[in-house]
Parts: C-alpha cells; structure tokens; sequence
C-alpha cells in the first residue's frame, strides 16, 4: 500500500491558523519564564505588552455593547500571564547582569527622576489605585451585573416565547435572543472571575518588587563587593523601573476592563454617548464659567488658569446654545411640513385661524382640576374670578377656554392671551403649597417640592398633605392647588387687562351709557375723540388697574378736556384725578392712610427735565446709572412694604406719574404710582421712606 502524499500547503495552513497562533502564543510566554531573555528582545517584548494594553483601553472605548468583545475574560487571562512572564524575565536580567535593558532603565531613571523613593511611592499609589479602586469596583459591578443577568433570564426566555407564538419573530430571530442571552450570563460571570486575575497580578508585582529589592541589596554587597547603598539605588531603580512599566500597562488593561463592564444599554461608542449627553446641557458650562470665574477673582489663586478654563467653558456653552437653537429651528421646519400633510383643505386651514382671547392649559396630572366628569373645581372658580374681576375693574371678561395639553409637563399648566402664553406655573395634586422654601421647612422636618411663587417669584415648596399637621402646628399658610391656580389665573387677567379689553368690549360699555347718559355720548364720540382714542384711555387706567365701571364721569373728564389734547397720556390723566376718591380707597388702611414712597425734589427735577417729546408720544430718557440706583433703592422699599403686608405706592408729581410708571412696570409691575393731585384731602399720607441719588 503506498503511502499518502504529504501536503505541504495543508501543513502551513494548520500552523497559521488563529488557534494555532493563540497555542504558540500561549507556549511562548510560558517559554519567557524559563528562558533567559537578551535585553534587546525584552525591551521589544515590553513595548509590545504596552503597546497592546493600549489597543484593549481603545476597544473597550469603541465597544457599542459589552458582547462585542465576548472574549475579552480570556484575553484578560492571556495579557496578565505574558505581563507576569515579562515580570519574570525582567528580574532575572536585574539580578544576573543589573541591567534589564533601556526600557526598564529608562522607567527607573527618567519617570521618577533617578529618585528611587519617589519610584517606590508612585509604584505604590499607581498600584494602590489599579488595585483598590478600578479593580474592586470593576469585580462588583461584574458580580451585580452577573447576578442580574441570570435572575432576569427567565422572564426575558418567557417574552421570546410570547413573541414567538404571537407570529412577531421567527424560530431563527428566537434561537439567536436566546443564545444572546446565555452569552450575557456567561460574559458576565466570566468577568467576575477574571478580575481576580487582575487582581492577583497588583498582589503579585508588589511581591515581586520587594523581593527583587532584598535581592539585589544580597547580591550587589555580598557577590558583587557593592557598598549597601550603592547596591540599594542601583537595585532598586531598575526594580522600580521593572515595577513601573509593569503597573502603567496593568492599569490601561484595568480600566478597559472598567468600561466594557460598565457600558450601559446604549448602542452608541462611549466617545459618542458622552459627547451627546454631557454636551447636551449647556447650562452646565455656563454655571462652570460663572464659578470659575470667581475663583479667578479670590486672592491666593491663581487667576490666569482659571481666566482661561472660563473663557473656554463660556464659548463651549454658546456654541452649544447656538446648535441647540439650530436644532429646535430645524425640528419646528420638520414639524410645520408635516403639519401642512395633514392641512390640505381650505376648510382646515380655516378652522385652525381663530384664536382663544383666554386659555388655561394644563399638563396630564391636573386633568381631574378640569374635568367636568370629575367634578373639576377649577372650572366653577374660574367663572367667580370672571365676575368679581369684571366688577372690580368695569369690564367683561371674555369666556376662557379651559383644555389638557399633552405637550406641557405633567405637574404644570400655561396661561395664553390670543394663542400666546404669557404665564406658567405648576402644582401637585395631594400637596398644598407653602410660601416657605424648602430649606426653611426641611428645618423643621418638613419634606416637601420645592418651586417658585409665578407671582412673586418668591421660593415656596408643594408640601403632602400627610405633612399638614407640621405645617399646621407651626401655623404656616398653605394653599391648595386650585386656589394656587386661581390666584395665578387672577393675578395674570389683571395684569394684562389692558390687552384683554377689546375695542368690542368698549363698545358695549359704551352702549350701555347710552341709555342713561346719552348727552355726553353724543357730545364725545366721534366728534371730539374717536372710539379709538376712547379705547385706548381706558386701556390705560385698566393696566394700573384703575377700575372704569364710571364709565359716564371717564367720558365727561374726556368731554371737558379733549378739545385741549389729544395726547392720550394727558387725557388719561385728568380721568385719574376726576377718580381720584376710587384710586386712594384702593391704597389706604383702615385708619384712612396711604402709606407710600416719595422721590427727593432734585431727582424728581431731573426725572422731569429727561422727558423728551417726538413724534410718538413723549418718553423718559433716564441715565442708565441713575436708573439703576432708582430700581435698587424701590427694590429695597418693597421689601419693608412686603414685611408691613401693605401695597407699595409711589408718590410723584403729575407730570411725572405716567412716564415713570412706564420706568419701573417692567422691573415692578405690582407698585402702583400716584401723583399728589390723586390723594383727596380726607386721606392721610404716610411717608416710610424717599427715592433720591444721595
């Protein structure tokens, strides 16, 4: 029988198969403990183990999920037995020869500056922190994480089976979620046990140091005739060298070993993942600029690193608001194309132009506040807060329209005027609202939500109402969330009266005055003032809120002063002082006193002389710094109206009333101002205190 033909192609072939590879690899490092190695080949073998520590940290960095690299357990096996065997090797020349080639010497000489106390202290913290923090905490989240996998398999096996019989996935789809599964037990469990691999290795290079020292101090003294401390520096640089390179390549393995086991369930990179997350949030750079900004202004520290990190992180957050601002413009254009699909009929169109004059909008958990199956409450007082609203200030408030809105947070709800909002606020059902924050509450073991007065702007928190009983015992005031709501809902009609009142609206209060007082209507509109004029008159006196409801003496105040002006601020004014009886009972106690704030004579003087006139009315051009310490010194005078639970008011000449109530509306909408010919003879006056630029 003749004897078969040898295949050299298929001999070649088996040798450089990847297992056969991985068997001579294997074979190779434990050859590295035994052999003695020539300096050059273990300074290549040592940039090679370093070189390789650095392609698992950047693969663990890439990875979208821990499976990707399912082999990484035994690969970690592989690295810390070739980081051992060089280990080894690298004593053996230290000891033979006292020289274990340029790498090491380099590590012991250049790192730590010839300096071998400080090599020892670095080796130590480098090894106590691969050793304490990244190995430990990455062998406990193995464990949980394993613990977790197996304890969830049964229910996730139970969800393949539902889709499988439900026709949603396939035998094939199936076998291969399953498989995925086992895989992520067995990952998990294996990376449990591979980390004591690692940190078997920190225990066994300290050793290994140690031994290398006491070794070379016997060698050098006693076979080499080396004094003991020329023995102990040469010795001991080379071992610390050895041990340095040693633990820097331990620790890039260790903390790729970290990152894949603490990757989420992102299918992302982690590069991409932190790019999207924490450049999500650019408030988070601009608080960082702000804060390293002061620390560039305290003395002591040094101001440039901490100018230059500012000015970085403050670029940083504007260019992120600017892409987040690009982003929202772009996902509006999407939204407004899908829109018009939706759109096509004319009909459609229209319906969607009318415009609510009032809307309340809420969030999904406040639904039950609006309900009408429910029994809704906030529906019925928004009715009462119509009426009483209408009697206060004259004039109809229109019908209100009250619906969820999907869009809003759940806990909160939106005030709109014609389609646009301009106030919100939020409430939680089962909780009662204290104007306290939360700090002051948690104080006195009170546990609550923390928020803002829409109103004030003051701190309050939303308190359980099983907490009630502490809030009562310490007699704080609470409010539910409809009286919340209301009061907002309130407070913001009132404030925007003036846009609310249509020139329908007056109108009909015009029509009514007819009736009875026909004369003055016939002697006004339209030959002396328009319907217009008129509207807009009343618009004013209703945004100070100045209530109108005598109508019949506003028109006979216009009657007698229009054919002097037709400036509607000058005219808006004498209607006030023909009120003047109405605007004190608003502001005065009990007693009959009016407490307010006057302004210094100088600066009053000053104010006047800074009105200007032009073709659209007249306005008041304030220096900016002067402004600013008027707005300062008001601010600190309502806090003492607030500690005295009184209206602010601001006493001032006539001519200056309306121009610097136009000055400090934006910043104090709530101070009402009024002029001295206002406050009629029977009211008393109360000064607390004088605005001036002393």
């Amino acid at each position: 029988m003749a004897a078969p033909a040898i295949n050299l192609k298929e001999i070649l072939n088996l040798f450089t198969t990847s297992d056969a590879f991985v068997g001579a690899l294997l074979v190779g490092i434990i050859a590295l403990i035994i052999i003695p190695l020539p300096p050059f080949f273990l300074d290549l073998l040592l940039t090679l183990n370093l070189a390789f520590s650095l392609i698992i940290l950047l693969a663990a960095l890439y990875l979208k999920e821990p499976l990707e690299f399912a082999a990484f357990p035994s690969v970690l096996l592989v690295v810390t037995i070739y980081r051992l065997a060089l280990n080894i090797a690298a004593s053996r020349l230290i000891l033979l020869q006292g020289f274990a080639g340029d790498v090491i010497t380099a590590f012991g000489n250049f790192v730590v500056s010839g300096n071998y106390i400080v090599g020892i202290i670095i080796f130590a913290i480098i090894t106590m922190v691969q050793f304490l923090v990244i190995t430990k905490g990455s062998e406990r989240v193995a464990e949980v994480a394993a613990r977790f996998t197996l304890d969830a398999m049964p229910g996730k096996q139970m969800s393949i089976d539902a889709d499988l019989n439900a026709g949603l996935i396939d035998a094939q789809e199936a076998r291969g979620r399953r498989r995925k599964i086992e895989q992520e037990a067995s990952f998990f469990g294996s990376m449990d046990g591979a980390n004591k691999f690692v940190r078997g290795d920190s225990i066994a290079g300290i050793i290994i140091v140690l031994i290398n020292i006491l070794g070379g101090i016997l060698i050098g003294w006693l076979q080499r005739g080396m004094g003991i401390m020329d023995a102990l520096t040469t010795y001991t640089l080379l071992t610390i060298g050895n041990g340095l390179i040693s633990q820097v390549t331990a620790l890039l393995v260790s903390i790729g070993t970290g990152l894949v086991i603490t990757k989420s369930a992102s299918e992302l990179s982690l590069g991409t993942d932190v790019a999207a997350q924490l450049f999500a949030q650019p408030r988070a750079f601009a608080f960082v600029c702000l804060i390293l900004a002061g620390f560039a202004i305290i003395p002591g520290l040094p101001t440039i690193p901490f100018l230059i990190l500012a000015f970085l992180s403050g670029i940083i957050a504007l260019v992120l608001v600017q892409t987040q601002s690009k982003q929202q413009e772009s996902a509006m254009v999407t939204e407004e194309v899908s829109a018009k699909d939706v759109l096509k009929k004319p009909e459609s169109i229209l319906s969607t132009l009318g415009l609510d004059p009032l809307s309340l909008k809420t969030g999904r958990n406040l639904i039950p506040l609006i309900d009408p199956a429910q029994k809704g409450p906030l529906l019925e007082r928004i009715t009462l807060i119509r009426y009483h609203i209408g009697q206060e200030l004259g004039f109809v408030i229109p019908g209100v329209r009250v619906m969820d809105d999907l869009g809003l947070p759940p806990n909160e709800y939106a005030i709109e005027i014609r389609g646009t909002k301009v106030s919100e606020g939020e409430a939680h059902l089962g909780h009662h609202r204290v104007d306290k924050s939360a700090a002051e509450l948690k104080a006195k073991g009170i546990v609550g939500i923390e928020t803002k007065d829409p109103v004030t702007n003051d701190l309050a928190t939303w308190v359980p109402d099983e907490e009630m009983p502490k809030v009562q015992k310490y007699e704080f005031t609470a409010q539910e969330p409809v009286e919340v709501i209301s009061n907002h809902f309130t407070e913001i009609i009132k404030r925007y009266a003036d846009e609310i009142m249509t020139r329908q609206n007056v109108q009909s209060l015009i029509e009514l005055v007819k009736n009875n007082n026909a004369a003055i209507v016939r002697e006004l509109i339209p030959d002396m003032l328009s319907l217009g004029q008129v509207h807009k008159v009343l618009q004013l006196l209703v945004r100070e809120r100045v209530s109108i409801r005598d109508l019949s003496t506003i028109l006979e105040r216009l009657a007698d002063y229009a054919h002097l002006s037709r400036d509607i601020n000058v005219l808006t004014e004498y209607v006030r002082q023909s009120l003047a009886r109405q605007i004190c009972e608003t502001y005065t106690d009990k007693e009959n006193v009016v407490t307010v704030i006057t302004i210094d004579p100088s600066l009053e003087e000053t104010l006047i002389g800074a009105i200007h006139q032009s073709e659209y009315g007249s306005f008041l051009a304030v220096d900016p710094n002067v402004g600013e310490k008027i707005l300062v010194q008001i601010s600190n005078h309502i806090y003492n109206f607030r500690k005295m639970k009184i209206q602010p008011v601001v006493l001032c000449s006539p001519r200056l009333r309306p121009h610097f109530k136009r000055f400090i509306e934006r910043s104090f909408p709530s101070v009402a101002v009024l002029s001295y010919n206002e406050i009629v003879p029977q009211v008393k006056v109360q000064s607390i205190g004088m605005i001036s630029l002393d």
